[in-house]
């Protein structure tokens, strides 16, 4: 595909190249706000990704608090809880 293809969405069309330039520059202000741990994600979406056991377990050992509490929403940091996601865990049984 080259530059001067044109892309058809359902609202716009647009270029190939400002396409690509659109997309990287939401990829890198997300990458930046992962690195810096300003990316907040719901306490549903983290119970998808990460498993609503090991989420739980995090809450339940003190490992994981909530960043910002709403009336009935909890969201946590994403960073954080890569960073526990990240962690060999060995269990006793």
């Amino acid at each position: 595909m080259d530059d001067n293809s044109v892309l058809q969405f359902a609202d716009q069309s647009v270029t190939f190249e400002k396409f690509v330039d659109l997309l990287a520059t939401k990829v890198a202000l997300r990458m930046h706000q992962v690195e810096k741990g300003q990316m907040e994600i719901s306490q549903a979406e983290a119970y998808r990704l990460f498993g609503r056991a090991d989420v739980e377990r995090w809450k339940k050992s003190g490992k994981l608090q909530p960043c910002r509490i709403s009336p009935g929403k909890k969201r946590y940091k994403l960073v954080d809880l890569q960073e526990l996601a990240s962690v060999q865990q060995n269990f006793i049984l």
